[in-house]
């Protein structure tokens, strides 16, 4: 006996799915040979997984038919595609990592900070000031917080600059 969702039409199948996160609509696909033959053959969901994986968002107002959104979204990758960067003239300021990137290294400006996280021999976090950053120090702009005693252990960083509030979990 089939599940119930199987038994609905393709139609409203697709019509549920668009309403999930594009990863959401990849692991349907992934759960059995007839929701990955509706996912693959609709358009739309189709275009849901692609701007997902581009890290768009289509609010998916009526004003525009799904064929038209693809023919967009076609032009954006293209754009980005073509995008090449030949010299670094358009770089105000150029800040030196005085640490090794990570497998699970990120960065992030936020609120006039850079931000970066597990880079160091220790787990932590690292910040620069852009507000009172000046190019061409003596030292490393970045203020690095970490503990040997983090070592070995897997630790998660949250941070929020407007409450001036960081969580690590280990």
């Amino acid at each position: 006996m089939s599940p119930p969702l199987l038994t609905l039409p393709d139609e409203l199948i697709v019509e549920l799915f668009s309403y999930l996160h594009p990863r959401d609509i990849v692991a349907c696909q992934r759960a059995c040979r007839q929701l990955n033959d509706t996912i693959i053959h609709s358009q739309l969901l189709q275009y849901l997984i692609r701007l997902g994986r581009s890290g768009l968002y289509d609010p998916l107002l009526s004003s525009h038919t799904v064929s038209q959104r693809i023919e967009a979204l076609e032009k954006w990758e293209t754009a980005w595609g073509d995008v090449e960067i030949k010299s670094s003239d358009h770089i105000k300021y150029k800040v030196a990592c005085p640490f090794t990137w990570r497998y699970n290294s990120a960065c992030r400006v936020h609120d006039d900070f850079l931000i970066v996280l597990n880079c160091f021999d220790s787990p932590g976090y690292g910040y620069v000031d852009l507000r009172v950053f000046q190019p061409g120090g003596e030292r490393s702009p970045l203020t690095v917080i970490a503990n040997h005693g983090w070592r070995g252990k897997n630790c998660l960083f949250a941070l929020s600059v407007e409450q001036d509030l960081v969580l690590a979990v280990l």
